[in-house]
């Protein structure tokens, strides 16, 4: 599935490259192997076959900062949206396939931030508290949110606490959380009360303590992320894995590249990328800039495709 934000439009491609189908509008998620795409105000879903199916209208154009426009409940008969006005007070909206309400109506916390839907599975309905105004750049800069949950018979938004920066929440409810932007580690929290600490970059401090692009793999076992793979003051893509009953993140792969998303076998799809010098990077051959198919092992890679526009952002 590749994410075309320039062009407008989601495509969904076969593992041999050629294309399935094209559909106007915005990824949002992968539901239950259904792909979730917004069109204005139109819901949309495509199946593995190219299908394209109507789930329903939404009363506006919902706030695409973030991690997501819409979360869909895993049966696909309901959805969330949010919009917020002027103040960023945030209207909860309910939508089915006959109909939308408002369901909560929450002011923002501090007058710069709002709440966005981030997943609805069998854990609930996640939020996520979005700041407003950000900008910058950097080779690592990726915004995440404090997560929030909603409580539909309540009509209420609660913070989660202790506050989780969200990088996930699993199908059973269980989140992956950073405690602060500044920690190369992740929190794994079950609904049990469990938590597992794992240290995903290679350092603790300043650019070793940085990292990007969290995938889980298709069997919620592993996390792969991109971090700095050099010491020093030079800067270079090192995917990393760790298992979610680990404690440290293990290299995979060779330098330049992040990743995508897992496929169901275990293989990954990943991208060569390069650190730009302004920003520190070190020696690195453009040349070899494309989509490549990573062994489950991480030991051999395979061109994919070269994309002219467009992100590689999941399976079905």
């Amino acid at each position: 599935m590749i994410d075309d934000i320039g062009a407008g439009q989601v495509r969904l491609a076969k593992l041999d490259a050629t294309r399935t189908a094209t559909v106007p509008g915005r990824f949002v998620a992968i539901v239950n192997d259904h792909v979730i795409v917004v069109n204005g105000t139109t819901l949309e879903t495509i199946d593995r076959a190219g299908t394209v199916r109507k789930l329903g209208q939404l009363a506006a154009d919902p706030n695409l900062n973030g991690s997501g426009a819409v979360a869909v409940n895993p049966d696909l008969s309901r959805w969330i949206y949010t919009i917020a006005d002027s103040a960023w007070t945030t209207q909860v909206h309910l939508g089915t396939a006959t109909g939308d309400s408002v369901v909560a109506s929450v002011p923002s916390p501090d007058g710069n931030a709002f709440y966005a839907p981030f997943a609805w599975n069998a854990g609930g309905i996640f939020m996520s508290k979005q700041a407003t105004g950000l900008g910058g750049a950097g080779p690592f800069l990726e915004y995440r949110f404090p997560l929030a949950k909603l409580d539909l018979l309540g009509h209420r938004v609660t913070d989660v606490s202790p506050s989780c920066i969200g990088y996930g929440v699993l199908d059973d409810g269980t989140m992956l959380c950073r405690k602060s932007y500044i920690a190369g580690s992740i929190e794994v929290r079950s609904p049990s009360g469990k938590t597992n600490a794992i240290q995903l970059t290679i350092g603790t401090a300043d650019i070793d303590s940085v990292f990007m692009r969290l995938s889980v793999s298709a069997d919620n076992r592993r996390v792969m992320v991109s971090r700095d793979g050099a010491r020093g003051s030079v800067i270079s893509y090192q995917m990393a894995v760790a298992d979610l009953s680990g404690s440290s993140a293990a290299a995979f792969g060779p330098l330049d590249y992040v990743p995508d998303t897992w496929l169901p076998d275990g293989r990954l799809v990943a991208d060569h990328s390069c650190v730009i010098s302004e920003w520190g990077g070190g020696p690195c051959n453009t040349g070899l800039d494309g989509t490549y198919i990573f062994s489950a092992d991480g030991n051999s890679h395979v061109l994919f495709f070269k994309l002219q526009s467009g992100l590689v952002v999941g399976y079905v």
